[in-house]
């Protein structure tokens, strides 16, 4: 039950964090995404407060012997660029 109420939470406040930022109305991310023609800037705020936060916090996960949730910090098995990531990727990105 933790799990899902821990995925459920970060879940919710990330889409609080897009509404408060405006990243749902689609004019304003065409309005980012438009660097050549009338750029709006102020989405690179809202990135940059989601980094500043990301900085701030993650020492202090890491510095945790395990997760609130888990027994242990997931460990990645590989660090290649494989077709199904790169595809995957860019269907994300799209």
């Amino acid at each position: 039950m933790r799990p899902n109420l821990s995925a459920f939470l970060s879940g919710l406040l990330f889409a609080l964090g897009l509404g408060l930022g405006g990243m749902t109305d689609p004019a304003n991310v065409l309005g980012f995404l438009d660097i050549a023609g009338d750029w709006d800037f102020r989405l690179a705020f809202v990135m940059g407060g989601a980094i500043a936060v990301h900085a701030a916090l993650r020492p202090l996960i890491h510095q945790r012997e395990r997760p609130l949730f888990a027994a242990k910090f997931p460990a990645f098995s590989s660090s290649r660029l494989d077709p199904k990531l790169l595809v995957g990727s860019a269907l994300f990105g799209v």
